[in-house]
């Protein structure tokens, strides 16, 4: 598998474009800048076949719209309980601030639950549900490698005190990725990588600590 970290948009997000050995695509979280976004994909031969989103606020959905018109074979999925974000636009309003709601429209987006698994080759894309930052929010986990969206930074954790954030539930949720077994490298939403051991012993919000 090849992994390209592409920050892009307003706030900086981590967008992932993950390549297969035969250069099928699939990119997680394109916040913004989707003309970068594609032009990288292009650049290294990706077709893209998947746009995986770790929850629905804007700042991780701005390129889809984008990218769906622009490789209209690609298929976008989101964690079932954040598909309201894109398809309401009272409940996405907290976060728009004045953008276009065009832009982060989303219908046509397919939902995810549990265990469910996106194969790209001989990559396999597992989904974990890890709710706290948002009601939908998921991790995907390939390998060694968890993307963790806005549920997990580097020595830290995403904020609820947005629409549907619970700091209860996100308690959880990092309790849920702590006992996974073995180690991972944790690339989050924002920020640097960083590994499971290492927020196992530094992260004070780990564990329920």
């Amino acid at each position: 598998m090849n992994l390209t970290i592409i920050p892009a948009g307003m706030l900086g997000t981590n967008c992932y474009l993950l390549r297969s050995e035969s250069g099928n695509a699939a990119l997680i979280d394109p916040g913004g800048q989707p003309e970068k976004i594609a032009d990288i994909l292009e650049r290294a031969g990706g077709k893209l076949k998947y746009i995986l989103l770790t929850h629905g606020h804007y700042d991780h959905t701005g390129g889809v719209k984008y990218l769906i018109e622009k490789y209209p074979e690609a298929e976008c999925f989101i964690g079932k309980g954040d598909k309201e974000l894109l398809v309401d636009r009272e409940k996405a309003a907290f976060m728009l601030r004045g953008l276009d709601w065009d832009t982060y429209h989303l219908p046509q987006t397919k939902e995810l639950s549990e265990g469910d698994e996106i194969t790209l080759d001989e990559i396999t894309i597992k989904v974990i549900e890890t709710p706290g930052h948002s009601v939908g929010g998921v991790c995907y986990i390939t390998g060694d490698l968890i993307f963790s969206g806005d549920t997990l930074f580097l020595e830290t954790v995403g904020r609820c005190d947005l629409y549907g954030g619970d700091f209860d539930v996100l308690r959880s949720s990092l309790a849920r990725l702590s006992a996974l077994e073995g180690d991972f490298t944790v690339y989050p939403g924002h920020g640097e990588p960083t590994t499971l051991s290492h927020e196992r012993q530094h992260n004070p919000y780990m564990n329920g600590r």
